[in-house]
């Protein structure tokens, strides 16, 4: 599995590649080190053990994030939510597989073969997909799951997006937590009817499966400030009798 700059030079010959940073310089969304999408010193800043979080709003599971919400963590999550970097879902995936093997190595999760891993994706307003213009969390979580299913002891992975936000929210940057919890009160909601699930083999496929079958159920965002919009998430998903087992983020502010 990959921690690193998930070959961070750009492939193909050199003069294609001179050609395309005289068009769109390429340059290390954490540091800005030129020819390089995701430097291996900052890929670094992604690795190891997952910190502990403790948020004001109570989420009644464990939550973990890969680094702090500063320096080249923090830029590399604005650059690829806001500034037109979608190519680093790969390598933030990878760091968040990462992360889930050293939770599993120290008993936090179990073991990928003794149950199905389930990835459900924190919901992005309708408004904030297209001011983007993709999911940038369902994105990352397919990144996730393609890393843990191709590792090896693997185990059946699944991405289950079955969380949704319907009607109109504010930016939540700015907001203090009962203002966030108040933004988001009613507004998360598990999508309607059958959902289907991409599943690797022997994972659930459907929400009904899901819910008769028992797996390590992981909730996965980009950002954890208030812990309000994971505690949101995790109590629609706890009234529909879904158990998490724990939220995962990529940085906590």
């Amino acid at each position: 599995m990959s921690g690193g700059a998930d070959g961070g030079r750009r492939p193909g010959p050199g003069w294609a590649g001179a050609l395309a940073d005289l068009v769109v310089p390429l340059e290390c969304a954490g540091c800005g080190r030129a020819h390089e999408r995701w430097c291996a010193d900052c890929a670094g800043t992604l690795l190891g053990a997952p910190l502990r979080v403790r948020t004001r709003a109570d989420l009644r599971v464990p939550a973990w994030a890969l680094a702090r919400h500063t320096g080249a963590p923090a830029r590399a999550v604005s650059a690829y939510k806001d500034r037109g970097r979608p190519d680093l879902a790969r390598p933030i995936g990878a760091a968040l597989a990462s992360g889930i093997d050293a939770l599993r190595a120290a008993g936090e999760l179990a073991e990928a073969s003794e149950r199905p891993t389930v990835l459900i994706p924190a919901p992005a307003s309708p408004r904030a997909r297209r001011r983007r213009g993709f999911d940038h969390v369902r994105d990352v979580v397919d990144a996730l799951a393609a890393e843990l299913a191709g590792s090896v002891p693997g185990g059946p992975v699944a991405v289950a997006p079955v969380l949704e936000v319907r009607g109109r929210v504010r930016d939540a940057a700015g907001l203090d937590a009962r203002a966030r919890s108040d933004n988001l009160a009613g507004r998360i909601r598990r999508r309607p009817g059958r959902t289907p699930i991409p599943a690797s083999r022997g994972a659930p496929s459907s929400v009904a499966a899901l819910l008769a079958s028992p797996a390590t159920v992981i909730l996965v965002d980009d950002v954890v400030t208030t812990g309000a919009t994971a505690a949101a998430c995790v109590e629609v998903l706890r009234a529909g009798g879904l158990r998490v087992d724990g939220v995962l983020t990529v940085t906590a502010a």
